[in-house]
């Protein structure tokens, strides 16, 4: 049974690192925007075009239509062809993720993938969520991009909420409710590297 590890995160609350670290630590795969661009490729979607719709939810109200029925009738049902690219790119990106999901050991961030791989059996699925103090953000993200604190504060809040969006869009989820995830994990407080030897410790002791 493959062990999958889903990183939800604050934006600047250092997931994606954390994310990257679990994965070397336990020597499993690690996918985060290499999962959109095997998504696009399948789909036919161009590189720009993605970098406008990676991870932003559409209006449309297609995605829940098809949705229930996507899985009888695949890519080529009669309602995917008139749904928005960002739907589409959905729906791709599903695929590659309950794939790689199901061939190997892997740490996958963002994409709703504890979503997607909610109900699928024969995996060990483990969800966690990384946030952290707005001021620990901004000052983390004033370093990365060389942002004063108003713009890495802006940033961070227009960031937040369209992964929030994005989220409860697809899986009509709380983003970031605790109750969604297994592990919580403060990482302001307890420190990147911190962060992701918990998680490597988590799962080692579900292992044993």
């Amino acid at each position: 049974m493959k062990t999958v590890i889903t990183i939800g995160r604050q934006y600047g609350s250092g997931g994606h690192d954390i994310g990257k670290l679990v994965a070397q630590k336990l020597g499993f795969a690690f996918y985060d925007k290499k999962l959109v661009e095997i998504a696009a490729k399948n789909s036919n979607i161009s590189d720009e075009t993605v970098k406008h719709i990676d991870e932003k939810a559409t209006s449309s109200l297609l995605y829940s239509l098809v949705s229930g029925s996507y899985s009888i009738r695949g890519m080529n049902g009669p309602l995917y062809y008139e749904m928005p690219l960002n739907d589409k790119l959905f729906i791709a990106q599903s695929d590659v993720i309950k794939e790689v999901a199901s061939k190997e050991d892997c740490v996958i961030v963002g994409r709703c993938s504890d979503y997607v791989l909610d109900e699928i059996e024969d995996i060990k699925l483990i969800n966690v969520f990384i946030y952290s103090p707005l001021e620990s953000r901004i000052n983390r993200i004033t370093k990365l991009h060389e942002l004063n604190e108003k713009q890495a504060k802006d940033k961070i809040l227009k960031s937040d909420k369209q992964r929030k969006t994005y989220y409860s869009y697809y899986s009509n989820r709380d983003w970031g409710k605790m109750s969604n995830y297994d592990i919580c994990i403060n990482s302001g407080k307890i420190g990147i590297e911190e962060s992701a030897e918990m998680i490597v410790n988590f799962i080692k002791g579900l292992n044993k």
